[in-house]
């Protein structure tokens, strides 16, 4: 598995812990917004990221496309 694979999986299931949803929700909202092929393309910055900053660049790449505020991680 390559590095951004598994970095992609890493921010998955971050995501998932601080937001509180089971694997099955956070896979249609990365599945829905694209996030996926965000993450890797931004790959070599978003692996320098704390977590909480991870969580956050999420929420704002979601914001973006919805318009609507998620709130903060």
């Amino acid at each position: 598995m390559s590095k951004e694979s598994n970095f992609l999986i890493y921010c998955m299931e971050r995501y998932r812990h601080f937001k509180g949803l089971s694997r099955a929700d956070v896979t249609k909202t990365f599945e829905k917004y694209g996030i996926c092929g965000d993450i890797t393309k931004y790959f070599e910055s978003l692996h320098t990221m704390g977590d909480h900053c991870i969580v956050q660049d999420i929420d704002d790449y979601i914001s973006s496309i919805t318009g609507n505020g998620l709130g903060k991680a």
